[in-house]
């Protein structure tokens, strides 16, 4: 697709599966009269006599006797995404529909685009440069607010904007040495070992920064886990629906509902979480760690299922963050926290005490192992407060960086970590000699070696190589 970006392209850009709109995109120079060959307008001339960033009402003809509603969306060349001519077909969100189309545009003359050849052309067409194609590709993979945060600062340009003042920085230090190498005869001093330290060092101390700060992108997806633990029947199902604000687990009077682990995504303050709702556990007489045998109610063979999901239980306690001690104030509380720590030996925990809506004052609740915080699940009560103290105990003095978040893929970091070794070497050199006219030529083939690293961040020295391999993440269609 490198080699053909003149050719007119189309594709269908909304996401598989039936939905309530689907879009057909097409670009090139013949984006417009191919489109108007299946689109009327409703009451205007047409596409043809339409500029650009104007949306038409009309239909799509999808065979020769049938045509659905559609809208037009033309942007014209080169105030575009890929500064050519785009237009874009928004239709029922039906597949076959859109497949109709599809096929018409293809068979007027139009070529199924590639996946990612959209952005690719605005890469070569100066709109985008290599970090903010990425943020595009991390944001069509983005699973988590977090996620979402980073891939918009690489596509709002964030990462390019500090790299080119960095490699601008580096490349006035490059014209100075490379003046000290034409002039090496004569007396004149265009720069000292002083000054080169001085830029090499702030650079350096820059991308030291980056490479600290900036977490990898793959780590975002993994989002802290919060696992609910306590005795069956202690709302834990209820509290897991009233956080998630779904209704995914089952909120049973009848104690042992739950038997599998559920997972649900949770925002809190300060970032946001993905909550384990785990079988009961049994306590009191018995240990924590051990299913309890079966009630009178119970059939016999039903004491295997619930040993596998208290093994369960304990599997998810070892991969949690943090724990909800989900205890019922109405059932020996006290008891009912003693032995439910014991399980719990190195977990930061905190404890709900729950049902707080069926007692009339606060219960003798004193000296507790942990913190506490009182709710009822049924009614909501203390679920702000719940919400609040869970932030603070995993996001707590750490740096959320809001919509400044930036993350590094690993072509990103390797760049960077390549330009900073050329800058470590290059302070070497400067700190063991006196005379820069000395070492000026190795000097400047280091401070060179970090400019090209910093270009092929940003894409402007790039391999097809490299190219094929960030456009591969791409769907077809973006």
């Amino acid at each position: 697709m490198f080699d053909r970006v003149d050719d007119t392209i189309v594709a269908i850009s909304s996401p598989p599966g039936i939905s309530a709109r689907g879009i057909v995109r097409l670009s090139g120079p013949e984006a417009v009269s191919l489109a108007a060959q299946v689109f009327e307008h409703a009451t205007g001339p047409g596409l043809h006599a339409t500029p650009g960033h104007r949306r038409l009402m009309g239909r799509a003809r999808i065979d020769a006797d049938a045509s659905v509603p559609a809208e037009a969306y033309v942007f014209r060349a080169p105030a575009s995404y890929t500064r050519q001519d785009i237009v874009e077909l928004h239709l029922p969100g039906s597949p076959p529909v859109l497949a109709m189309v599809f096929e018409e545009l293809t068979a007027a003359g139009a070529r199924p685009a590639e996946p990612g050849e959209f952005t690719a052309r605005a890469y070569f067409a100066g709109a985008l440069d290599l970090t903010e194609v990425e943020g595009v590709a991390a944001l069509i993979h983005a699973r988590n607010d977090s996620q979402l945060r980073a891939s918009e600062a690489l596509l709002h340009g964030r990462l390019s904007q500090r790299s080119s003042a960095l490699r601008e920085e580096l490349t006035d230090l490059l014209a100075l040495l490379e003046a000290e190498i034409d002039f090496v005869e004569e007396s004149i001093e265009f720069t000292t070992s002083g000054h080169a330290i001085a830029i090499l060092d702030k650079v350096a101390g820059e991308l030291d920064a980056l490479l600290r700060d900036a977490p990898a992108i793959e780590r975002l997806e993994v989002l802290p886990r919060i696992l609910l633990v306590g005795r069956p029947n202690a709302g834990k199902s209820t509290l897991f629906n009233r956080l998630s604000g779904l209704d995914r687990a089952i909120a049973s009077a009848t104690a042992g509902t739950t038997r599998d682990v559920l997972t649900a995504p949770m925002k809190v303050p300060g970032g946001e979480v993905m909550l384990l709702d785990s079988a009961g556990v049994e306590c009191g007489p018995q240990t924590a760690s051990q299913p309890s045998d079966p009630t009178p109610g119970e059939a016999a063979g039903s004491a295997e299922p619930a040993a596998l999901a208290a093994a369960a239980t304990r599997r998810s306690v070892g991969i949690a963050d943090l724990v909800l001690m989900v205890v019922d104030v109405t059932d020996a509380p006290l008891e009912t926290i003693r032995s439910l720590r014991s399980m719990l030996p190195r977990q930061r925990v905190l404890i709900v005490l729950n049902k707080v809506d069926a007692i009339i004052s606060n219960p003798p609740l004193l000296h507790l192992p942990d913190p506490a915080v009182r709710v009822s699940a049924l009614t909501g009560e203390g679920m702000a407060a719940l919400q609040a103290r869970i932030g603070e105990m995993l996001f707590g003095g750490v740096e959320t960086h809001g919509a400044e978040l930036l993350a590094l893929s690993d072509r990103q970091r390797s760049a960077l970590r390549e330009a900073r070794h050329a800058l470590g070497r290059a302070l070497e050199m400067c700190k063991n000699s006196q005379e820069i006219k000395d070492f000026a030529e190795l000097l400047a083939l280091e401070v060179r070696e970090a400019i090209n690293a910093l270009s092929l961040l940003t894409g402007e020295i790039a391999t097809e190589e490299l190219l094929g391999r960030i456009f591969s993440r791409f769907c077809i269609g973006k």
